[in-house]
C-alpha cells in the first residue's frame, strides 16, 4: 500500500512556495483534503513526477465531472490560476 504522498503530486516545499506566491500576491487560493477514511489521487500527475527529478505540484481547478457531478469551477477560479501561473513564470 502507498503512502498518502504518494497520491497526489506535491511536496511540503512545493506547497510552500505556491502559498507563498499567493499570499504574497493576493490570490485567492484553496488547499483541498481528503477525508482520511477515503482513498484519493492517483492521477497522473503523480505517475508523471515520480520520474522527475524536480519538485512537482498538483496545481488545478475543478471541472464537472472530472472527479464528481458537484465538483465544478467558476468564472473567477480560473482568472486566479492565471494569475498564479502568470506570477509563478515570472510574466507579472
Amino acid at each position: 500500500m502507498t503512502s498518502k504522498l504518494e497520491h497526489y503530486t506535491g511536496r511540503p516545499i512545493a506547497q510552500a512556495v505556491v502559498t507563498d506566491l499567493c499570499e504574497t500576491y493576493g490570490i485567492k487560493y484553496q488547499i483541498y483534503v481528503n477525508r482520511s477514511d477515503i482513498s484519493g489521487g492517483s492521477t497522473v500527475g503523480s505517475i508523471s513526477s515520480a520520474q522527475l527529478v524536480m519538485r512537482t505540484m498538483d496545481v488545478g481547478l475543478p471541472l464537472l465531472a472530472m472527479h464528481s457531478a458537484r465538483e465544478l469551477m467558476g468564472t473567477y477560479d480560473q482568472m486566479e490560476l492565471n494569475r498564479l501561473l502568470t506570477v509563478f513564470l515570472g510574466e507579472a
